[in-house]
């Protein structure tokens, strides 16, 4: 009996370890499917985090992109507007963005207070103070929202109108997400530097008025830039003067339109000049003077030494009382290749078939060496009731500055009189005394800056490429 037993025993000790091997078998089985899973779901679970991840630094990319189209067009506004960008967009913003400024404060938002700033034309800084006025955004395509919005957020800048400085550009921007704006923002400082505007881009003009009433040159002909420095005219009548030709140095074709520059300083007559009193026809008779024809430099004169534009040039310097050629056959001759400058007091009168000749062209239609239409400069130094008239049918070869004087080229004379150089005064005489209504050439221009001595006053700002670009964190 005790023999079965054991058998008995060892049979069920046999059959309990071989199910306990199998119990183990699907324990491992069930174990390894979980880990599987658990494996896959992390995998799923990471693999929506990078793409969520990567969605988001799209989103990051396209609203700095729209940041960026923003700073770009709002710089290229103020390059537009350059005195603007010494001055702040407002000074005083309320919590919803809207700028209160008002009265005399000068600002983007109060542009009609920028100082200088040429505001004769309604819309000249019109988008900027749109921007400047809130803080809403602006789309960069109208047609394509998903191209995202910009805002201006604030331009600032230390020491207003005063360059050289820097400006500080701070632009939000921002892309859709599904239907709406909710998206991902960005947003950008850029600094800007200010410089003292070079005169070398500004181009010289062959008449400058600095407040002529109603008609600036009429149907005269200019062959040269006409500038307007008040807004008596409209920008649509100033392109109907008789303005023709085109700059050698830029391509562009010459044009009428207003400035903001204004005129220098005129000279004062050094202690050194040359009296010569009367030059011409001494009509008055008190005056001390030279009749006949006259050459300047005349033998004995003696020039003084002057730089210009880092030239050291000797220059002949004579005080004047008047010029008056109005009839007879004399003339007075500027020597080809001197440099000639009058300090005239009175008016100037030049209407006889001699009159005055200045040329640096030889008679066989050469050009004469070392000589200069500007190497003959007048200044008239007189007030508003003085006149400068040249002929028709004598072109004078000089530079001719008289703040205060009405300037203008008397008769036809077939194209051939007037002024070849540039001329500075207060208004030309159409109607008035010297009746300059010819529509031919009265003015070629052909100065330049460097051979002037004078620059002009409120040269518009130089912006300069940017000088750092940084991504703020919101």
């Amino acid at each position: 009996m005790f023999p079965n037993n054991a058998m008995n025993l060892k049979l069920k000790l046999l059959l309990l370890n071989r199910n306990n091997d199998q119990g183990m078998a699907l324990a491992f089985a069930l174990s390894i499917g979980v880990i599987m899973m658990l494996a896959g779901t992390i995998m799923i679970v990471r693999s929506q985090t990078d793409q969520t991840h990567v969605q988001a630094q799209q989103s990051t990319a396209e609203s700095v992109s729209a940041a960026e189209v923003g700073a770009t067009r709002i710089f290229s506004l103020l390059n537009e507007n350059r005195y603007l960008a010494m001055y702040p967009d407002c000074n005083s913003r309320d919590i919803n963005g809207l700028c209160g400024d008002t009265g005399t404060t000068p600002s983007w938002a109060n542009a009609i207070n920028v100082p200088k700033l040429t505001v004769c034309e309604e819309g000249k800084a019109t988008n900027v103070r749109e921007i400047a006025l809130n803080q809403d955004w602006q789309p960069i395509d109208p047609n394509n929202t998903k191209q995202g919005e910009y805002r201006l957020l604030s331009y600032e800048y230390a020491n207003p109108g005063i360059a050289p400085g820097k400006g500080k550009l701070t632009v939000e921007g921002r892309i859709r997400a599904h239907n709406d704006f909710t998206g991902s923002v960005s947003q950008l400082t850029v600094e800007i530097p200010v410089s003292p505007g070079p005169v070398e881009g500004t181009p010289i003009p062959g008449v400058w008025l600095n407040d002529d009433p109603t008609d600036a040159t009429g149907n005269n002909g200019v062959e040269g830039d006409v500038l307007m420095g008040n807004c008596n005219l409209t920008k649509e009548q100033l392109a109907e003067l008789n303005v023709t030709g085109t700059d050698p140095q830029t391509g562009q074709p010459y044009q009428a339109k207003h400035t903001n520059l204004e005129f220098p300083d005129p000279p004062e007559i050094p202690s050194t000049a040359i009296y010569l009193g009367v030059v011409g026809e001494n009509k008055d008779g008190t005056l001390a003077g030279i009749s006949g024809d006259i050459t300047l430099p005349r033998v004995g004169d003696t020039p003084v030494t002057k730089t210009i534009n880092n030239k050291t040039v000797e220059v002949y310097e004579y005080e004047v009382e008047e010029i008056n050629f109005d009839s007879g056959s004399h003339s007075l001759t500027i020597e080809p290749g001197k440099k000639v400058t009058l300090y005239l007091n009175g008016s100037m009168i030049v209407k006889s078939n001699s009159g005055i000749i200045h040329s640096c062209t030889n008679s066989d239609g050469t050009p004469i060496a070392g000589c200069l239409p500007t190497d003959f400069q007048i200044y008239g130094l007189g007030d508003a009731t003085n006149t400068i008239c040249t002929a028709g049918n004598k072109r004078i070869e000089a530079f001719i500055f008289a703040p205060e004087y009405i300037v203008g080229t008397a008769g036809t004379g077939g194209g051939q009189g007037g002024i070849k150089g540039t001329i500075w005064a207060k208004e030309w005489s159409n109607s008035k005394s010297c009746g300059s209504q010819t529509s031919n050439t009265a003015v070629v221009q052909t100065a330049r800056w460097e051979d002037l001595g004078l620059e002009p006053k409120n040269t518009p700002p130089l912006l300069s490429n940017t000088s750092s670009w940084k991504r703020n964190q919101r």
